[in-house]
């Protein structure tokens, strides 16, 4: 990773193995001030997936059966991040579950996980990546900006504290 000696950085395709640790991982406090960095690597796997994320319980079946791609990163052999997309019928790509363990951050892990998401949409004929955050993660929003992902528009619902706020980045098919 940038700036850290003797630190390993790889990025790897999703293995059934790895959810039940993605499972914890997505279950830590994520939001600005509320991600820990003291939170320990490796983390504990969780008992089960999570209930709000129902995708998390099939990776295999829900993004890689439609076509789409789930990536793990891992930092001197355990698992601090993940992402993945599948495809949309407009030849697109919506990017989902992208989080980075608040104890790695800043560090390159989210540039990695993003850089190699783009570049297998890319290969697979996708014309651009889209993606969602929150109002409440400035972070991320500065995040993806610095990406050269494109702020397209916002919606609000009653009952939220938040704006959801969408990005798309266009993809050049890669020869």
């Amino acid at each position: 990773m940038p700036g850290s000696v003797g630190v390993v950085l790889t990025v790897r395709r999703f293995r059934d193995d790895d959810a039940p640790v993605l499972w914890a991982l997505n279950a830590l406090p994520n939001v600005g001030h509320t991600a820990d960095p003291t939170v320990p690597l490796p983390l504990p796997p969780a008992a089960a997936p999570p209930s709000d994320f129902t995708d998390l319980a099939d990776i295999g079946g829900t993004f890689l059966a439609a076509g789409g791609e789930f990536l793990v990163a891992e930092v001197d052999g355990h698992l601090a991040g993940m992402g993945g997309f599948w495809p949309t019928a407009d030849g697109r790509a919506e990017v989902l579950r992208v989080r980075v363990h608040p104890a790695t951050r800043r560090r390159g892990v989210g540039r990695a996980l993003m850089t190699e998401l783009e570049r297998r949409a890319a290969e697979a004929g996708l014309r651009a990546l889209h993606l969602d955050t929150a109002d409440n993660q400035p972070e991320a929003m500065a995040f993806y900006t610095g990406l050269g992902y494109a702020e397209v528009g916002r919606e609000t619902q009653p009952g939220w504290s938040w704006t959801l706020v969408y990005y798309v980045k266009p993809l050049r098919r890669r020869r």
